[in-house]
């Protein structure tokens, strides 16, 4: 069952969305807006038809959270932190603000950018944000985690207010662009599949499902469509 990203947004926390949206705006120079799609470990094995490839981005899910007790007050202190952290972006030339789609499936992962919620914390107001880091062929990928941590954590944050890494995952970009080809290779299992077992008859479900992306080591992931194939065999 795949998750979408959803935007949830409570009465308490209007303002908070809307001051937020304006604190990003000036920084478009290190926004991604490309569709990403992010790995997770699905519950069964591995596809039977997969393309393996580097992955382009190791992503940071970032929480941002304020215990303020005024909402106006909790609005502007995330505010202030989204701003600081934006223009900590926009001086490294390294990492990147993600705000375009997200394709999530599965995982723990199912923050949107700028998605405003209350936290499991009464009184709390708290906000999540995708910070990207591109990979390299040759990347190490316990440093680069290594470094976005120092990043994130030289950012200030007012009093009774933090920001902390809540997850980390590699992320592609454009991964339904691998669909044709997808397709090709699940044909020719479709035709050794048929010649093999002397099937008759072989039937194909799932084939409109989106693409998706599966760890496969540290820099490394597998593209796949979630289909099933059943035959029958001539009597």
């Amino acid at each position: 069952m795949r998750t979408l990203p959803v935007i949830t947004c409570s009465r308490r926390v209007l303002l908070a969305f809307f001051i937020l949206a304006a604190a990003v705006s000036p920084v478009c120079a290190v926004n991604n807006s490309a569709s990403l799609s992010f790995a997770f470990e699905p519950t069964h094995g591995a596809p039977a038809v997969s393309i393996v490839q580097p992955a382009d981005y190791l992503c940071a899910n970032v929480s941002i959270r304020s215990t303020l007790k005024e909402p106006e007050r909790q609005a502007a202190a995330i505010q202030e932190i989204v701003r600081r952290l934006s223009t900590a972006i926009q001086s490294s030339n390294t990492f990147q603000l993600h705000q375009g789609p997200a394709r999530i499936f599965g995982g723990s992962n199912n923050a949107s950018y700028l998605s405003s919620r209350s936290n499991t914390t009464p009184g709390s107001l708290q906000t999540n944000l995708r910070v990207l880091c591109p990979l390299a062929p040759e990347a190490e990928i316990f440093e680069i985690i290594r470094r976005v941590t120092q990043f994130i954590a030289r950012v200030e944050v007012p009093a009774d207010a933090e920001v902390r890494i809540v997850s980390t995952t590699l992320a592609v970009a454009g991964a339904e662009q691998q669909r044709e080809r997808l397709m090709q290779l699940i044909r020719e299992q479709i035709s050794k599949t048929r010649e093999q077992l002397g099937a008759n008859v072989v039937t194909v479900t799932g084939l409109d499902s989106p693409v998706l992306v599966r760890p496969l080591d540290s820099l490394n992931v597998e593209l796949y469509l979630d289909y099933q194939l059943s035959a029958t065999l001539e009597k």
